[in-house]
């Protein structure tokens, strides 16, 4: 059964948010500043990748998580999961 991720954006940034597990990518969604979406896990633990939505640059990421949400927070212009 799939895991369900739920994502906060508090960011002002457009994030694309992805979920891999070992190399395969499983779940990936684009989202707004201060939006909340749900992304899906084909099990645990699993690898999240947070990017600019618009150059695709890595903000944030977390690897080998269990964790079934994360928030992304930007405080003078630095990035932060909790």
């Amino acid at each position: 059964m799939a895991e369900r991720v739920t994502f906060h954006n508090k960011a002002t940034i457009k994030v694309q948010a992805q979920i891999f597990t070992g190399r395969t990518l499983v779940g990936t969604c684009l989202v707004e500043p201060g939006e909340t979406r749900i992304l899906s896990a084909d099990a645990t633990p699993y690898d999240i990748f947070f990017r600019n939505g618009a150059t695709g640059w890595e903000v944030a990421r977390e690897l080998n998580s269990k964790a079934k949400a994360f928030t992304l927070n930007q405080r003078q212009g630095r990035y932060s999961l909790t």
